[in-house]
């Protein structure tokens, strides 16, 4: 069965489902937000139910301390026939493991971006006392604008450890050492699986992995790994040095602030060796084992030699070190050694020869090819010549305004897929696919993704991929020698489109004066130009929006219809009638209605340096022109708004206040 509403939440669609419940996209009606609603199902197999109940309300506590940018805002949580729910803020993006399924490997600039955000919020909430302890891709959303926000603190813990039946949480391969010892964990296990968030990012690998948990878990305890510089000899020593900081087994040896790690890694390329210094062996420590003698250090610290307790004194005169038979051997060895040598010099300088002829062979063919392509380029260029001076002669030459037009940029004259030496691989693709794609400027008609490119050479390339009715993607990558990189997509369509909501719902929609037969919440489709919308409900007055849309471009509309008042009257008359005139509800020639409501009501309105007679939630015609507003209640942060008002036309401040 169909769940319509969960407490007072009306539920408008489903986000995902995972073991513990399922999360919806739902409605808060009285106010009109959107919500995402985190449900839980109390019959979890595998796991007590009062266990389960604990760690999702351990989520709404954990989470409804934090107020971070960074963080999902939690609004409210509660229980209705069995069933937990959470509601928190609703997101519009693309989780971090989207976008390196798509993506694979992240550019610098994009690596730091995101981990500025990430240590920002984590270090605000290790400041308060919570330790996320699963921080990995999914849990990490990336809005539209770029914002990183951090989700799911549902096995979030006040100090960090197990839970009260020994249990250790988290997503295996992103677990910090101590985290699956089931030790007690600080703010530093969330650095370290944040540090295999970054290897993932820039290398496009995990850095622990394993055919089964035990193996991840022994390798995360037991083994350092591989260098993000010796997987890929393209990313910088000082970001491979930060990264491998961040994943030292001992939290002593981690940064000890998310604040630490971002800054070293905006700073990466001056990173130098102080993050990977080589420790000294102690001289005592030292110990030579040839049979010849020892090395140890006196009181003072100085290296000494001693000879060995067993060995016989060979230091008289006369006496030789070596025996004659071993001396034999030993000349047998060095002469062996030698030869090989030898050998080995000859095998090379032969590896040596071939390769400076298949290299010479690869400039001829290489020179040959630009000869051919110089050799079209030139009777191409003839053929358009005599063709030009054909026409020329055959039609009047036009006018001078007319003939002055601005030449189109030349296509490239060799196509940049023709490398034979230092060259690497990309490999195209789409969503949708069929999309034409331009290399460099150069196309031909077998490039249609999905296809690779093998002969491409080192360094950056500009792609373009076109499909007729979507919008253009324009990407810069760079080819690494040798390697095949993956290069795809997600082409938008080339419509515009209106995402319309009310309070109350249930308005009819109008566009650009036609009936569309739907009411809110709607999402309709419009062609690019200007629009003119018009909702409609019976008991509340009409409200109107202009907007010009461009391809591509998404208009949300969400105003809060207002009931017909005749309450409104005007206030002190030397400043409000000159600023706003007499109120009315008819818009009154040659002025603009203002509309101001703000949840919670009774918000003093100040404009300027004046305060308006009345709070919200009012109306007023006011002259059209530009104004400075600020809406003040007690308890709540103030909201600063300047409004542009045009005659005969409505305008709309709707305002959620944020309490302190």
């Amino acid at each position: 069965m169909t769940i319509q509403t969960v407490g007072r939440y009306e539920i408008t669609g489903e986000l995902g489902r995972g073991a513990m419940g399922v999360v919806y996209k739902a409605q808060d009606p009285t106010i009109g937000r959107t919500v995402a609603l985190k449900t839980m199902r109390l019959d979890v197999h595998g796991l007590e139910t009062d266990d389960v109940l604990r760690r999702f309300k351990n989520e709404a506590r954990a989470a409804g301390l934090l107020n971070h940018p960074n963080i999902v805002t939690i609004y409210d949580a509660g229980e209705q026939d069995g069933m937990f729910y959470i509601a928190m803020e609703f997101i519009e993006g693309t989780t971090l493991q989207q976008i390196l399924v798509e993506k694979r490997i992240l550019q610098p600039e994009e690596v730091i971006q995101i981990a500025r955000d990430v240590c920002k919020a984590l270090d605000y909430a290790h400041a308060n006392g919570i330790v996320h302890r699963d921080i990995k891709p999914a849990n990490i959303m990336i809005t539209p604008n770029g914002t990183v926000k951090i989700m799911d603190f549902g096995i979030a813990k006040a100090g960090g450890g197990m839970t009260s039946t020994g249990q250790v949480l988290g997503t295996p391969n992103y677990m910090s050492p101590e985290q699956v010892k089931g030790k007690l964990l600080d703010g530093r296990s969330d650095l370290f699986s944040f540090g295999v968030v970054l290897y993932e990012m820039i290398t496009g690998e995990k850095p622990f992995v394993g055919q089964n948990v035990t193996t991840i878990i022994y390798k995360i305890v037991h083994e350092n790994p591989i260098a993000p510089r010796d997987l890929d000899v393209t990313i910088h020593p000082g970001m491979s040095l930060v990264v491998t900081r961040a994943l030292s087994k001992l939290p002593d040896d981690r940064y000890q602030s998310g604040a630490e790690l971002s800054k070293d890694l905006e700073n990466y390329k001056s990173v130098g060796s102080s993050l990977n210094p080589t420790t000294a062996l102690p001289t005592s420590a030292v110990n030579v084992t040839d049979a010849t003698r020892v090395v140890s250090s006196d009181s003072t610290g100085a290296a000494v030699a001693a000879a060995p307790a067993s060995a016989p004194d060979t230091s008289a005169v006369g006496q030789p070190l070596v025996p004659p038979r071993k001396r034999r051997t030993l000349e047998i060895v060095i002469v062996s050694i030698l030869l090989v040598a030898v050998a080995l010099g000859g095998y090379g300088y032969y590896r040596y020869r071939n390769a400076l002829k298949v290299e010479k062979a690869d400039r001829e063919l290489e020179q040959k090819l630009k000869e051919q392509q110089i050799q079209q380029a030139v009777a191409d260029r003839r053929a358009a010549e005599a063709s030009a001076q054909h026409q020329a002669s055959s039609t009047p030459a036009p006018p001078p305004a007319e003939a002055e037009t601005k030449p189109a940029p030349p296509k490239p004259s060799i196509s940049p897929n023709v490398v034979t030496r230092n060259r690497g691989e990309l490999r195209f693709d789409s969503q949708p696919r069929g999309a034409k794609v331009q290399v460099d400027g150069w196309t031909e008609p077998t490039w249609v993704t999905p296809f690779q490119a093998s002969n491409l050479g080192a360094g950056p390339h500009t792609i373009v991929f076109s499909k007729a009715g979507f919008l253009p993607e324009t990407r810069t990558v760079s080819v690494t020698v040798g390697k095949s990189s993956p290069l795809s997509v997600q082409l938008l369509p080339a419509v515009s489109k209106l995402v319309v909501n009310s309070t109350p719902r249930g308005a009819s929609v109008e566009v650009d004066g036609k009936d569309t037969g739907m009411i809110t919440p709607a999402e309709i489709v419009l062609e690019k130009g200007d629009h003119t919308v018009l909702l409609r409900k019976a008991g509340f007055k009409d409200v109107s929006a202009t907007q010009t849309l461009v391809e591509g471009q998404t208009w949300n509309l969400s105003p809060v219809l207002l009931q017909p008042t005749t309450d409104m009257k005007p206030g002190n008359r030397p400043f409000w009638r000159k600023m706003l005139g007499n109120p009315f509800e008819t818009i009154p020639d040659g002025k603009g209605m203002v509309h101001i409501h703000t949840v919670p009501d009774g918000a003093t309105i100040q404009v300027g340096d004046q305060v308006a007679p009345r709070k919200t939630n009012v109306m007023w015609p006011v002259d059209p022109g530009t104004y400075d507003i600020i809406l003040k209640l007690d308890g709540y942060k103030p909201v600063h708004r300047t409004i542009r008002v045009q005659k005969g036309r409505d305008f709309y401040v709707d305002e959620i206040l944020e309490r302190k």
